[in-house]
């Protein structure tokens, strides 16, 4: 098992053009296909509060996006669901078999992959797709994942309640915000356990995908 981070620049992707005319940084929370060529996101959108508006302007009249539902959790941040109609290059992860673990915005219109994948193949062949649709693309870095790894009892406890509140179905039952209050902890601090949650579980899968076969 391994994970990945991927540093690409997405040509005409709502995600690689906005934070180079927008001081806000954008991550991907989840993401799911959509019809036949696109995929739905939810997103938090983080940035100066008075900049806000024109950001949602900017996303919604981008040819690709079909659909964007926000709401607004704190000042100068903002939880939604992006729809792009069309996303060869988001769909090269729903069709290939890996996971993504989180998508970030980065400068000069980069945006960072994270995933979780088996074996090196599954990874060339990523790579390979992108090349052939001109995405500027690089490995930052790889490390391999020890099955082994486990959460420690609060974080398990607090992936376990995320599930049971509906915080990882689509639309969320629950925000981070809420489930942060729950937990007494910050926004950010809680994103990093279900980040860490979702890792094991995608290791758990894997795992038991080896031993079934």
């Amino acid at each position: 098992m391994m994970e990945a981070i991927l540093s690409l620049k997405i040509p005409q992707n709502w995600m690689s053009e906005i934070p180079q005319k927008h001081p806000v940084t954008i991550r991907v929370i989840d993401r799911i296909p959509y019809s036949e060529k696109g995929v739905k996101d939810l997103v938090e959108i983080a940035g100066p509060e008075d900049v806000m508006k024109d950001v949602l302007d900017d996303i919604k009249k981008n040819p690709l996006v079909a659909q964007v539902e926000t709401t607004v959790t704190e000042k100068g941040r903002v939880i939604g669901a992006v729809t792009t109609a069309r996303c060869e290059i988001c769909r090269i992860l729903t069709d290939s078999g890996v996971f993504l673990i989180s998508a970030e915005s980065k400068g000069g219109g980069k945006v960072d992959w994270t995933l979780v994948l088996s074996d090196k193949s599954a990874l060339k062949s990523i790579f390979d797709h992108l090349k052939s649709k001109g995405v500027e693309s690089e490995l930052v870095k790889l490390t391999k994942i020890d099955d082994k790894e486990s959460l420690t009892e609060r974080q398990d406890k607090i992936t376990h309640v995320a599930f049971e509140r509906g915080y990882f179905d689509y639309p969320k039952r629950i925000s981070l915000r809420e489930l942060a209050r729950m937990f007494d902890v910050s926004p950010s601090t809680l994103s990093e356990i279900l980040r860490k949650g979702q890792r094991k579980i995608v290791l758990d899968y894997f795992k038991k995908q080896r031993q079934s076969v």
